[in-house]
């Protein structure tokens, strides 16, 4: 049997009726996930820092977690119960942006320590200019070795940088390029 035209022409509005009645019938015409917006995603949230987990945890990555939390209440929070947590880690300070706390089976079970420039960059955490390394400056956008060489240099020669206004002694460092570099280098961060 041959569907006719006027057949045809009626599945087609049938369908288009269908399709509007879905979305006037839906808040935004789209479902969607439900969402919770107390859950932070990102380090741009306010009070929000970035901690990694590495080593032997199951549990590896980076989580954004709220701002004052402390190794216990961070490990707690992720599902991990490791053998290090002892009396001394539970009264440790509170764990700040940027750090990676690497689990491991050994005696010293917890290490605390800065997560590496090439994680903190990526997720747009700016570097310390007095702490990394020739290899560290590479990574940032308008920093290359040429520049990260004589920023070395300059502070092995001069001593570190007391604000970021003290690039300028960089040759080649200018107050335009420290306005575009100061969203991934900092002092005492």
């Amino acid at each position: 049997m041959k569907a006719g035209r006027e057949q045809v022409f009626g599945s087609f509005a049938l369908l288009a009726v269908t399709v509007l009645v879905i979305f006037i019938a839906l808040p935004s015409g789209i479902p969607r996930e439900p969402s919770d917006p107390n859950i932070p995603f990102t380090i741009d949230k306010p009070g929000t820092i970035a901690v990694e987990i590495a080593g032997e945890s199951g549990r590896n990555g980076v989580y954004f977690i709220p701002k004052g939390a402390t190794l216990a209440g961070f490990l707690d929070m992720a599902g991990i119960k490791a053998a290090g947590v002892n009396g001394e880690t539970r009264r440790a300070p509170t764990l700040r942006s940027a750090t990676t706390v690497t689990l491991t089976s050994g005696p010293h079970g917890i290490s605390v320590e800065p997560m590496s420039a090439d994680k903190r960059l990526a997720l747009g955490i700016p570097i310390d200019l007095n702490r990394s390394s020739f290899e560290d400056l590479v990574l940032v956008p308008g920093i290359g070795e040429k520049t990260a060489e004589r920023v070395v240099e300059e502070r092995r020669l001069n001593g570190t940088f007391g604000k970021l206004e003290d690039l300028m002694r960089v040759k080649g460092i200018k107050e335009k390029r420290i306005e575009k570099l100061r969203r991934y280098v900092c002092i005492g961060c």
